[in-house]
């Protein structure tokens, strides 16, 4: 049975595909690295996993460093075929201790350019698997996410109003949050809103009908009912607004190192780009109104961008795992 260790760290840009992948993997042992894993609401924690100690920077040396001991001892007990890293600075413990016992390494790169963590260990890697085409000598093109298939459940729809779906990733945005009740007000056409906070936030009201949680899982259901989305553009996002052809205006997360406003550029005119420091509520409501406006060219721009061939992401692994 070939073993498979996974790094990944504690939010849900990171846990959803490390779990899809493992589903895929269902054939292998497979073993989750990280940091939080024990407390994050996004690990389902019925398969193996250790929580490995890590830091957000590369500055904080002491928790990096145990977490690298931590690993060590993991790698080698463990003695895995191939390890998979999903970026972020709480996978840079796992990596390198992969590296230094050298041990097979493919790494996920979500976004439409490479991460620090990814770019420092794709040098080591075998592949690195993107889900937008970027060229890289190591590249291989897996679907875009999610990669699970889930039913989409029938939800009712008002025809006489557009649908607005606002979030802003699984931990949600709270400027996102405030800056489109206001804007809301300030919307001319008919519209109803499905909100996912992040947080239980009761400063989130509406005067038109509107649908206020803080988290769904079963995001293609709410899609089905979406006309356009306001949200941030993650990796995770920005793949599904492609899958499901659903227009926006993003509102990149500012302190991400540019990830997010490259993720939004790539989908090019089927959406409306508003840097977070000039999103005022009336700004933001004319970007809304635009895009409104427009809706059937946001919708065919989305719909011609291309893609190259895809393998799913399970057989990459088993393939370098296995010795290919």
């Amino acid at each position: 049975m070939l073993k498979v260790l996974i790094a990944t760290g504690g939010t849900g840009g990171h846990l959803f595909p490390s779990q899809q992948l493992a589903e895929q993997l269902a054939d292998c042992k497979v073993v989750f690295a990280g940091h939080k894993l024990k407390t994050s609401p996004f690990f389902h924690r019925k398969v193996p996993y250790h929580e490995i100690a890590s830091a957000s920077s590369k500055k904080k040396v002491w928790p990096l460093f145990k977490g690298l001991l931590q690993s060590l001892k993991l790698v080698f007990s463990f003695s895995p075929d191939v390890v998979v890293g999903f970026g972020s600075f709480h996978s840079f413990p796992v990596l390198l201790a992969a590296v230094l016992l050298r041990k097979k390494i493919v790494l996920f790169e979500p976004n439409y350019t490479l991460g620090k963590v990814n770019r420092f260990f794709a040098p080591f890697a075998k592949k690195v698997a993107f889900q937008f085409p970027i060229r890289h000598e190591k590249a291989t093109y897996v679907p875009l996410l999610p990669w699970k298939k889930l039913e989409t459940k029938k939800l009712e729809k008002d025809p006489k109003r557009k649908t607005i779906l606002v979030f802003g990733g699984s931990q949600g945005a709270a400027f996102i949050n405030k800056a489109f009740c206001e804007a809301a007000k300030l919307l001319t056409f008919p519209f109803q809103v499905i909100h996912l906070t992040g947080k239980e936030d009761p400063e989130v009201h509406y005067s038109v009908p509107a649908l206020v949680k803080p988290f769904e899982e079963d995001m293609p259901s709410l899609y089905a009912r979406t006309d356009f989305a306001v949200c941030r553009c993650g990796a995770g996002t920005t793949a599904e607004l492609i899958r499901y052809n659903i227009p926006a205006v993003l509102i990149p997360y500012p302190y991400a190192h540019d990830h997010q406003r490259k993720n939004g550029e790539f989908l090019k005119k089927g959406v409306r780009l508003l840097d977070q420091k000039e999103a005022t509520p009336e700004r933001l409501a004319k970007e809304i109104e635009e895009l409104h406006a427009n809706l059937g060219q946001h919708k065919a721009a989305l719909e011609e961008i291309f893609f190259p061939k895809t393998v799913e992401f399970g057989d990459v692994v088993r393939s370098i795992g296995g010795g290919k």
